[in-house]
């Protein structure tokens, strides 16, 4: 029950390098030029990169991130080759006031960087999903209703928040709907899964109908 007036977008990217196919018998001393020891290489420059991308994706205390979410390379059922295929797909959390075209033009630069210090690994660069970040003002109508609203309903103002997950807000935004973020929680999953407390979700009832009847002159 905090207001979310801004959160963070996602651009997902897939590097992908090749390497020597060979048998297991004959890859001795050659392991080196196997696309699975280049991932390695391309995985250490990806933690060395990371840093750079923290410090120039903050927004609202936060730090961008940097996720590797994917790994993967051969089969199960022939361990016996060397892949000649390997991949890496990252999800970089990128900033509302960061354009996700500038997000992605920096992404690339990493990429030209990885493919200049290694210019025999067959790299290849794509980016498979985007998703904008999403913030709304703070003297918003609709945040000023809501913290008034809660207010009566709770007796005293919600926290305002900034966060590093995607929500909807994202899609409203993009059509020129400016969103607010506000609704109950489940917090932290236990052995019990998610839930919330019928009290929640009473009294979130209660603001959500109040907050309506106020925007819409209703009372």
């Amino acid at each position: 029950m905090q207001m979310v007036t801004g959160h963070y977008g996602s651009l997902w990217v897939r590097l992908a390098m090749h390497g020597l196919y060979v048998h297991t018998a004959f890859s001795q001393n050659r392991q080196r030029d196997t696309s699975v020891r280049r991932m390695q290489d391309v995985l250490a420059a990806i933690n060395e990169w990371t840093p750079t991308w923290e410090a120039s994706t903050c927004y609202g205390g936060h730090k961008g991130i940097v996720n590797v979410g994917c790994v993967r390379a051969g089969q199960p059922w022939r361990a016996s080759r060397t892949p000649e295929h390997a991949e890496i797909c990252m999800d970089l959390r990128v900033p509302p006031t960061l354009p996700l075209q500038e997000a992605r033009r920096r992404a690339k630069e990493f990429f030209l960087s990885l493919e200049r210090r290694f210019p025999t690994y067959g790299l290849e660069f794509e980016t498979y999903v985007s998703v904008p970040g999403a913030e709304i003002s703070e003297d918003h109508e609709l945040v000023k209703t809501i913290e008034a609203t809660h207010t009566k309903v709770m007796g005293t103002p919600p926290a305002r928040a900034t966060v590093q997950w995607c929500s909807d807000a994202s899609v409203m935004t993009r059509f020129g709907i400016e969103t607010l973020n506000y609704g109950p929680s489940s917090g932290e999953r236990d052995a019990e899964g998610e839930k919330v407390a019928i009290q929640t979700l009473t009294q979130i009832t209660r603001i959500y109908a109040l907050a309506a009847a106020e925007i819409c002159g209703a009372q």
